[in-house]
C-alpha cells in the first residue's frame, strides 16, 4: 500500500494548532473580540478534530480493525470508510499495550498510520494533545525504544521511510 502525505498530515495539523494558540496570544482583547471567538471556535473545532480521528492506541487499533465499511450516516462508527485490511502487518508488532500516538494522515478509506516524531511533539508542546495523550505518546516512546531510538537519535518517522516516499 503506497503510503503518503495528502491533506494535512499531523505535522501540518499540529502546526495550525500551535500558531493559532499564538495567534490569541498576541491580540488584544479589547480591540478583537470577534476574531478571539473566532479563533477558539477554530481551536475547539481543531482539537476535538485531532484528539479524535489522529489517535492511535491498542484499543483504537483494536476497533478499527473491527470497523465495518460502507457506513455512511452521520451514525457511522467508520467516520472515514477505512478498510480494516488496510491495516499493515508492522502496526500490529509496533503498537504497545501501553502508549499511543497520533498516527500521520486521516483521509477518506486510508489512515497513514507512520509514527511522525514531530508532529507528535508539537501537539505534546501545544497541547493540543490532552494530558493523557500528551503521557501516552511518552509511554509509546519507552515502550517501543529499541524501534524509535536503538543506539541513534530519535527517528523521525517509523517505519522509515524508502524508495520514493
Amino acid at each position: 500500500m503506497e503510503q503518503g502525505i495528502y491533506g494535512y498530515p499531523i505535522e501540518i495539523q499540529a502546526l495550525f494548532f500551535f500558531a493559532l494558540r499564538c495567534a490569541k496570544q498576541m491580540l488584544k482583547p479589547e480591540d478583537t473580540k470577534e476574531l478571539i471567538e473566532k479563533i477558539n471556535k477554530r481551536i475547539g473545532a481543531l482539537s476535538f478534530h485531532i484528539q479524535t480521528y489522529y489517535w492511535l492506541d491498542f484499543t483504537q487499533l483494536n476497533n478499527i480493525y473491527h470497523y465495518r465499511t460502507e457506513e455512511y450516516s452521520h451514525t457511522a462508527i467508520n467516520k472515514f470508510n477505512v478498510n480494516p485490511e488496510s491495516i499493515l502487518d508492522w502496526l500490529f508488532e509496533f503498537m504497545p499495550m501501553r502508549g499511543g500516538y497520533f498516527i500521520g494522515n486521516v483521509s477518506p478509506a486510508r489512515m497513514d498510520f507512520r509514527w511522525f516524531l514531530v508532529g507528535n511533539c508539537i501537539a505534546i508542546l501545544s497541547y493540543l494533545a490532552t494530558p493523557k495523550q500528551a503521557a501516552a505518546i511518552m509511554d509509546l516512546i519507552e515502550e517501543c525504544w529499541d524501534d524509535l531510538i536503538g543506539e541513534m537519535p530519535l527517528k523521525i518517522t517509523y517505519p522509515a521511510l524508502d524508495g520514493q516516499e
